[in-house]
């Protein structure tokens, strides 16, 4: 699911998703499976940096389907089984562990309207100064 101005970060997503499938074409013949994981929402102390304290917590846990926010456990048992003998017969695979994010962002808010916050002003260097 798309964001508006999230064209950067969207993309690099799907090339993630492209190259992992690639790659793993070129592994499997030495015996390496490749796969990647697409974690939603995860419970990080970058994220309680940037959203300060006064974040509700409770309140952002409620706007994920499944109830709460992820914890980096989560995504570390996909990536425990996708290492594992149990997910031999998988590659190329981006798996995504969100809560059911995905599932419900195409209904989040009107992408139509004007925008006056920038995501990804921050993501590349030096395009602090670009205007639209």
């Amino acid at each position: 699911a798309g964001a508006t101005e999230h064209s950067i970060y969207a993309g690099t997503k799907g090339a993630i998703v492209s190259f992992t499938r690639e790659l793993s074409l070129e592994l499997i013949q030495k015996g390496i499976r490749v796969n990647a994981i697409a974690p939603g929402w995860v419970e990080v102390p970058n994220h309680h940096r940037l959203l300060g304290d006064d974040f509700d917590w409770e309140a952002g846990a409620r706007e994920v389907p499944v109830g709460f926010i992820g914890q980096p456990s989560d995504i570390g048992r996909v990536a425990i089984f996708l290492s594992s003998d149990e997910a031999r017969y998988i590659i190329g695979q981006t798996i995504v562990a969100d809560g059911g994010q995905v599932s419900i962002m195409p209904l989040s808010g009107d992408f139509r309207g004007r925008r006056e916050y920038q995501f990804g002003q921050d993501y590349v260097p030096n395009l602090k100064n670009i205007t639209r």
